[in-house]
């Protein structure tokens, strides 16, 4: 836009300069001088934690142009400012940038793209130059401010890979790739059911879910309106892609992965150490299988229920190196030895996957799984001082456990990993609202009596207790997303009252303990709740109806009075 209005007014001078001619007049525009160019910095690092700030800027000064004929104006955009950047003082190549009027601010990860460009090495200290470029017009010489170098520490912008990070953007939880670093970045990911996660590339820009038009599986990078991506309620592996031109990504779920071929079995996911692994009983040496998984597809088209989800089949073959890749079609692969063998398959990483066929039954062992966490001395307020391990909270995903729990503490409480002394435990940790196992002498603080939703994260070492208040609140009703909207308690755990929908959600609604807590969801199907599942739909028609809800025993009912 600087040089259409730097063309337009020039030539626009140009006419006035031939009309005058003719009346024996000529017109002058004088005044262009050399900017005098001033920054706010002699040298900048740079690093991931400054890309989003400002970290240089520039302003500049220079003369005003005058035109011989006081009657005229010097046409506005005149002169045209236009800043010069090379990595060389001569500017033999150099890059353009615009202003703001006389000022360009730049932030660290524009410098360091900047940097990028002209060559720049990382993590060497390295001089940018910069000039003032002012001019009038293609048929007129530019005049050129003084030069001024910057010392400039670029750091590498690794963008073939991007990270999943948690709902509070502060935990990778898996990594897929880009070889090109074209913004097409594809891989395996384990993933708990309702995962939630945000995007993130190398250049530390965030992708969410777009809050505005709300279609799971499509993306924005608006901080201010996107939610947090999230996976179907199948937990397992995916496969997952994701575009950053499309704005969009997917996910396909690997329920099992079949061997067809010499043997008719399947191979199982060991989610603890993200392998598959299956045996394989041959009667020969040299029998050969296949390898596929029928899975489920789910797009910004098929949205994130099973029922929406698109059949598919991944087939894996073996690559010109021995290596695991996608394929069109099962490709062989070829059993050494006769008798039971141990098939097992590691999708991990950018490529490379690999795969091994060793002799015997040699299955990954897994983790132990903790289906309960255990509150021994949340109840010796009940039972006269003596602990017992009645109160107890299930685990809700890999790393989460939460439940209703009623709560009578004289002195704190533990939670223990099974309902007997001598196991592992967890307790308060440094501060109240973090974890710690197996110290001696310190609980976690008795609140007062009453009955609390109790959650543990035992990966990132954190427990909360919420009370449990006398409404409970719905949001997306008649899709409105607030907390405006509530049910009253009539009982131990249980809610219930009447509701009107005036418009079918097409997103459904979820419950919410607290007003404001979105991270706290309650949504649920066919009657059943499940904590952090995916929004009833029940609301299909329009009329009053009457919702119970049973926090203790995660059920619901919804009834449209006729």
């Amino acid at each position: 836009m600087q040089n259409i209005k730097t063309y337009i007014g020039v030539f626009l001078l140009f006419l006035l300069v031939l009309g005058c001619e003719k009346e024996g007049d000529n017109i002058y525009l004088s005044g262009l001088e050399a900017a005098d160019l001033s920054v706010s910095g002699s040298e900048v690092v740079l690093t991931i934690e400054n890309s989003d700030l400002q970290v240089l800027s520039f302003s500049w000064q220079s003369g005003e142009l005058s035109v011989s004929n006081e009657t005229m104006d010097v046409a506005s955009g005149l002169p045209g400012m236009t800043v010069e950047v090379s990595a060389s003082s001569d500017f033999i190549q150099f890059t353009e940038l615009q202003g703001t009027g006389d000022q360009l601010a730049l932030t660290g990860a524009r410098l360091n793209a900047l940097a990028k460009d002209a060559g720049l090495q990382p993590d060497v200290p390295s001089p940018l130059y910069f000039r003032v470029r002012s001019s009038v017009g293609n048929n007129m010489d530019p005049v050129y401010s003084n030069v001024i170098s910057v010392e400039v520490t670029p750091f590498v912008i690794d963008m073939s890979k991007l990270y999943l990070l948690n709902s509070e953007q502060n935990d990778t939880l898996a990594t897929i790739y880009s070889p090109e670093e074209n913004g097409e970045y594809a891989g395996f990911v384990k993933a708990t059911g309702w995962m939630n996660f945000y995007f993130q590339e190398g250049d530390g820009a965030i992708y969410g879910n777009n809050g505005v038009s709300a279609v799971p599986f499509e993306l924005s990078t608006d901080a201010a309106t996107m939610w947090n991506c999230w996976f179907p309620a199948n937990g397992g592996q995916y496969y997952v892609t994701m575009n950053t031109t499309d704005m969009e990504w997917t996910a396909t779920w690997l329920p099992k992965i079949s061997m067809g071929g010499a043997v008719e079995d399947s191979l199982a996911f060991f989610k603890s150490q993200e392998l598959w692994a299956g045996v394989i009983e041959t009667a020969a040496a040299g029998a050969q299988v296949t390898l596929s998984s029928d899975a489920l597809l789910y797009n910004t088209g098929t949205g994130d229920a099973d029922a929406g989800a698109l059949t598919t089949t991944v087939s894996f073959a073996e690559g010109e190196s021995g290596e695991i890749v996608l394929a069109d079609a099962p490709g062989n692969f070829t059993v050494p030895s006769a008798g039971t063998n141990t098939i097992t398959l590691d999708l991990t990483g950018a490529s490379g996957w690999t795969y091994t066929i060793e002799e015997g039954e040699n299955l990954p062992q897994e983790e132990v799984v903790i289906p309960f966490l255990y509150l021994p001395g949340s109840k010796d307020g009940e039972t006269g001082g003596s602990w017992t391990f009645d109160n107890f909270i299930p685990q809700l995903n890999d790393t989460l456990y939460g439940g209703l729990v009623d709560i009578n503490s004289q002195w704190g409480f533990q939670m223990f990993t099974a309902p007997e002394w001598g196991v592992d435990y967890y307790t308060m940790g440094e501060s109240e609202g973090l974890l710690e196992m197996n110290v001696e002498g310190r609980n976690i603080p008795a609140p007062a009596p009453g009955t609390y939703w109790v959650k543990a994260d035992v990966k990132n070492m954190t427990y909360e207790l919420i009370p449990l208040g006398d409404v409970l609140y719905l949001s997306g009703l008649n899709d409105v997303w607030d907390f405006n909207t509530s049910i009253p308690k009539t009982g131990d755990g249980v809610y219930s009252g009447t509701i009107e929908v005036t418009s079918p959600s097409p997103w459904g609604f979820a419950l919410y303990i607290e007003s404001d807590n979105w991270d706290d969801k309650f949504g649920g199907s066919d009657g059943t709740l499940s904590y952090g599942g995916a929004n009833i739909t029940d609301d299909t028609e329009v009329g009053t109806y009457t919702l119970t809800v049973d926090l203790y025993n995660l059920t619901y009912e919804m009834i449209l009075n006729q």
